[in-house]
Order: C-alpha cells, then structure tokens, then sequence
C-alpha cells in the first residue's frame, strides 16, 4: 500500500514536472517572440526563439550561405537569434564600428582570449575595455603603418626568392601538379615571422616543423566559431586551464604558439641590445620605442602583438591569395588583361616592388573584387548595443543585443555588386565615382573603424607583390578548368584544391 502511494506520488509530480517544464518552454518562446522590441525585425521564425538554426549552419560550415539567403529573403535587418540581428546595410557601418565604440564587441569573443600567467593577453583582436583597446592600437600604429612595412620589402624579397627556387623545381617536372594553395600558406607563414622577428621557421623547406596549423586552424576556426554561438561554454572547456590542458597538452594555443612568439621575442630582444642600426623588424621597431618611451608600450603588450602576428598574420592573406589565383585563371580573360597590365604595360621585373604594382588599376581591381567575392572571414563582426539601444535601419534595437555586419552579406549585395557571385574585376573601374565610392566603403574584408585589421598594410603590401611577382616569372593554369576550390567557413575561410601547371618564363 505504501509503495502504491509513493509510486502515485512520484507519478503525480513527473507529471507536474513536464507539465511545468512545457509551459515554461512555450512561454520562453512567446516571450522571445512576441514581448521583445525584436519582435518587429523579419527573419526566420525558429530563429526569433532559438539560436540553433545558427548554430547548425556554422557545425556545417556554411554560416555565410544562411546569413546571405535569410537577407534575399528577409531585406537588409535580420533577427538571426532571440537577441542576435545581422544587418546587410552599408550606410550601418559606421553607426556599429566606428571610433566612439559604443557597440562593444560581444560574448562571441570569449573563447578567442588567451591567457598567460598574468591573465588574459590584452589582444586588441578580443579586448573590450575601450582605453586599453586604444592603448594597444596606439603603441603598436607606427609599426604596423604602410612606411614602416616598406621598409621591411627587402625581407618579403627574400622569402620571395626561396619561394621560386622551390616553384622552379615544381616546374622542371612536367606535368606534376602543384598544390599552390598549400605552398602560398607556407610562404605567408614564413613572411610573417621573417617581418616579425628577421627570420623564419622554414615552413617552405620543413613543411610545418612545429604543427602549428593544425592548432590554429582548430582553435581559431572551428573551436571559437562554434563554442562562440553560446560562449558560456568557453568556460568550461579550453577556458578551463585545466581542462585545455588535457585536451590539447602542449598544443594549447597558450603553450606552442605563445612560447614560440616569447621566445622569438626574447631572441631578438638579446640582439637589439647590440644593434644600434635603424629598426629591422616589426619587433625591433617596439623595443625601439620602449627604449624611446617605456610607458608607451609594457614587455607584455610587446609580446602580445608578436603572438597576433603569428597566430593571425598568415591566414587571411593565404586566403586572399589562393581567392586571387583561382579566379584569374578561372576567368581567361581576365588573367590575359591581367598578364598584359604587368608583363608588356608596365613591364615590370623581378624583383617586383611594391610602388610599382600598387600604381596598377587593374591588378588593384583584381586584389579588391577577390577580397570581395570571397572574404577572408564570413560572418559577422558582432557587437553589443549600447544602453540607450540603437537604431539600425528604421528599426529601434534594445541595448544588449548583438548585432553586426557580415563581409560575405555585404560583398554580395546585388544592388551595389549586380551579378555578385561573378568575379568581374571590371566594376572596380567605373568612371560612376559615386558609385565606386560606395562600393570602396562597402569592403568589408578588414573590418572597419576602430577594429579595422591592424595587420591590413603588411597584408595588401604582400599580396600585390607575390600576385605581380607570379605572372612576371610563371605561366600558370588550372589543372581542371572545371574544378572548384572547396571551403568550410567557421570564423576564417580557407579552400583546399588550388592545384595548378606551373611553366617557367624566360
């Protein structure tokens, strides 16, 4: 008889329960849907209570196609989450990003922080308190300006050279297909760090001596993009030190990667000390101010920057490149104009620097419509409304909410890019000033404002010159005229299957 009793009890409150957890449930999704300001923005319906359509459509690495379709579908302002708005507009660039930062970037950014044993790396790519942010833009400005980069081109020669004596032997045997996605990533590899610290790990000669892009391409792509849909995660796994420990050992971005760029630093520091020559390297011109302003820049903040460049200088410029060469050998047209500008226009010759291939429209207009049609990042730039709220393309947005503009929208923007999917150098060159003006703020692929790369002139400064400086010395072709480059677009998009035929020009 008791049993019976209890057995009824426990019925009698299981029953309770679904029926407690079914109402909050249908009352969490009417209250998202319905009693929000959010309510009036258009966008899918299970994405107004949920964030897993979202979530699924980065877990198959195609956030960039699902924000694109929801805004043919939707207009300029989607709702993509109960508190999530992507916006498709141009003219919201400058409200959302620009100097006075009150869109803070949002908890998307919690697992990209990385830690050491004073805490979290003041890393401009993640940090949020304003002053520092400006802080570490400032001491770090002159190093990373377009002078300064020029200064290093001897250096990007250098690797440059190594680059095509191992091309050249791809090239003397015939008919081999050359993987130049796989060898254009080592080479930025080696630029970065050469710029970096006066030398290199030999990625080209080594492959990756240190494994070092498994790491990052886990870490930086798959891991942030995904876990950063429901940041609190973070904590509980590589935000855990412990936790990171045993699931990456001494492959924690905080373990190979940092101790590589300390290490590098503390090298390079040993020489400096003896060097009274003009600053070399993007590290020597930082101890060079420290020496000049010691307040302007702590050890750590020095390191900090050293550690970006070589966790995030290499990727979106291997990117861009490999986007580059794809599509002007896709196009045959468009890679005759483009052998024509460089080989008997300009007639430039090896090595190729930087002031002469900058002063060509159309390989510009190559550089500028690959940066477009497949941006090195595909999804948003989030940040978080301010107090007041905002509004943001006719609509008011409650403060707290995440909102952000994403490169993939906004390069495919029919209007401002008719025909967006087709690569057509051409539209850059329009004698509508107006028209390109618009488009030249509608360039996404660096972010903007504030938060604009900090890397973009060693960037742009790179790939012009290895572009001109492969159709000066190279005829080059697609294996399979008919093949395409494969992606996964979590936080970066990096392809596979840039396979080529690589001839020697005499």
């Amino acid at each position: 008889m008791f049993n019976d009793h209890v057995n009824t009890l426990v019925a009698s409150v299981a029953n309770h329960y679904w029926f407690v957890l079914a109402v909050g449930g249908i009352s969490w999704i009417l209250s998202t849907k319905y009693l929000t300001p959010l309510r009036k923005l258009p966008g899918p319906l299970f994405a107004s209570f949920s964030k897993f359509p979202r979530f699924f459509s980065v877990l198959r690495g195609r956030p960039h196609e699902w924000e694109l379709e929801a805004h043919r579908k939707y207009g300029r302002i989607v709702r993509t989450g109960p508190e999530q708005v992507s916006v498709g507009d141009p003219a919201a660039i400058n409200l959302i990003y620009n100097a006075s930062d009150k869109f803070v970037k949002s908890q998307f950014y919690l697992p990209f922080h990385i830690y050491d044993e004073e805490g979290m790396l003041p890393d401009p790519l993640v940090l949020t308190d304003k002053a520092m942010h400006t802080r570490m833009k400032r001491n770090a400005y002159n190093a990373y300006s377009m002078g300064s980069m020029l200064e290093l081109e001897p250096l990007l020669d250098g690797v440059t050279d190594r680059f095509f004596t191992i091309l050249d032997k791809i090239a003397e045997s015939e008919g081999e297909p050359c993987d130049l996605g796989k060898w254009l990533r080592f080479y930025a590899t080696d630029v970065i760090f050469t710029v970096t610290f006066g030398e290199d790990l030999n990625f080209m000669e080594k492959g990756d001596p240190i494994g070092m892009m498994p790491m990052l391409e886990y870490i930086i792509g798959d891991y942030v993009a995904i876990v950063g849909q429901f940041p609190w995660l973070h904590r509980f796994l590589l935000g855990n030190r412990l936790v990171e420990k045993l699931l990456l050992g001494n492959n924690a971005l905080n373990g190979a990667a940092l101790d590589l760029a300390l290490g590098q630093v503390t090298k390079f520091r040993e020489r400096a000390d003896e060097d009274t020559e003009k600053p070399s390297t993007f590290v020597h011109r930082l101890l060079e101010q420290q020496r000049k302003h010691p307040e302007s820049i702590t050890d750590r903040e020095l390191n900090t920057h050293a550690f970006g460049n070589i966790t995030a200088g290499a990727d979106t410029t291997t990117i861009a490149m490999r986007t580059i060469v794809f599509n002007v050998l896709k196009n045959p047209e468009v890679y005759r104009a483009l052998c024509w500008e460089i080989r008997e226009e300009a007639k430039l010759t090896f090595p190729v620097s930087y002031q002469a291939a900058s002063e060509l429209p159309y390989l510009d207009a190559v550089i500028k419509e690959a940066l477009r049609i497949h941006p090195p990042n595909g999804v948003m730039y989030p940040r978080t409304t301010p107090e007041q709220g905002a509004t943001i393309c006719g609509y008011y947005i409650p403060p707290g909410t995440e909102v952000g503009i994403s490169p993939w929208v906004l390069h495919h923007d029919p209007e401002l890019f008719p025909q967006p999917e087709k690569f057509q150098p051409e539209r850059w060159l329009t004698p509508d000033t107006e028209l390109l003006a618009r488009r030249k703020r509608s360039l996404f692929a660096f972010s903007a404002g504030s938060h604009t790369c900090l890397g973009k002139n060693l960037s742009q400064l790179e790939i012009t010159k290895i572009v001109a400086s492969l159709i000066v010395q190279y005829d080059i072709a697609l294996t399979d005229p008919g093949a395409e480059l494969s992606f996964k677009c979590r936080w970066f998009t990096p392809q596979k299957g840039l396979l080529v035929k690589l001839s020697r020009r005499p």
